[in-house]
């Protein structure tokens, strides 16, 4: 089952896009995540439905979307090196772009 959608933050960019990250609450729930696999560029994202799944220090989980768009960017670093999302600095910590 899925993760409610407290785990996220979300802010609206001036291109009109929204950037979703990991907020306090998820970091704290979930402890230090070391995989996360986000869904691709282009990928449509539906509030409630699957968004991401995450291997965590505290759980191994689905977590679902905050938000309803398509994937316009993908944070690779994020990706690459989880371990910015344990970073309380939204320039580091966030996933996704959705428009």
């Amino acid at each position: 089952m899925a993760a409610k959608n407290n785990y996220f933050w979300t802010k609206k960019l001036d291109n009109g896009n929204t950037r979703v990250g990991l907020n306090d609450q998820g970091r704290d729930d979930l402890g230090k995540i070391s995989f996360i696999d986000v869904p691709a560029k282009g990928a449509s994202l539906k509030s409630g439905d699957k968004f991401i799944s995450v291997e965590a220090e505290k759980a191994v989980t689905d977590l679902d979307s905050p938000v309803d768009g398509t994937i316009v960017t993908v944070n690779d670093k994020i990706v690459d090196d989880p371990a910015g999302l344990s970073s309380t600095d939204e320039n580091e910590n966030w996933i996704v772009e959705v428009k």
